[in-house]
């Protein structure tokens, strides 16, 4: 289902910047189908402020923030538990890939995140795109809420073991 289907608004991303435009609105999660395939509940919503602007430079820059709270599963003991999200980004408007500065540039700043001008950007693409990239990869309870925590695995013998004896001048058949 496109974003336009789902009454979420496209935006020229130069025009949106230009014009100071804001976009400020509460998001279902159950309308981002990416981040829906690694929640354990797509209950719940996000609140979403994207900005145009200009910084000090003068280069063209959507402000994007988003907040609300995720149920992930945990790693350690597969319960779901709640991820408080608070994403808040700022990404620098380009005409085209070309004027991206390459890493070997003088200009090159890799804190710096740059898009590429679009006349019709889905601004949940962009907002779901940003919040998979800040969830962790193996996302946990903290360690005194996880009922897994405290086990400890059986420790196996490693496979480095035989070599040990080998620095000694001895094998495992003497």
């Amino acid at each position: 289902m496109t974003a336009q289907a789902m009454n979420l608004p496209v935006i020229n991303s130069l025009d949106f910047v230009r014009k100071a435009q804001e976009f400020h609105d509460i998001i279902p999660l159950l309308r981002f189908s990416r981040l829906g395939e690694i929640l354990a509940d797509t209950n719940g919503t996000l609140e979403i402020a994207l900005s145009g602007r200009t910084d000090e430079s003068g280069k063209p820059v959507l402000h994007l923030e988003a907040q609300g709270v995720l149920k992930l599963i945990c790693q350690r003991c597969l319960d779901s538990f709640e991820y408080p999200l608070d994403v808040a980004a700022d990404f620098v408007i380009v005409t085209s890939e070309d004027a991206i500065p390459s890493p070997d540039s003088d200009e090159y700043d890799d804190e710096v995140d740059y898009l590429v001008a679009e006349t019709q950007m889905p601004v949940i693409d962009l907002v779901e795109d940003e919040i998979l990239l800040t969830l962790p990869l193996a996302p946990k309870h903290s360690d005194e809420k996880c009922e897994n925590a405290g086990k400890v695995e059986l420790e196996k013998p490693s496979p480095f073991a035989v070599l040990k004896g080998f620095k000694a001048g001895k094998s495992q058949n003497d």
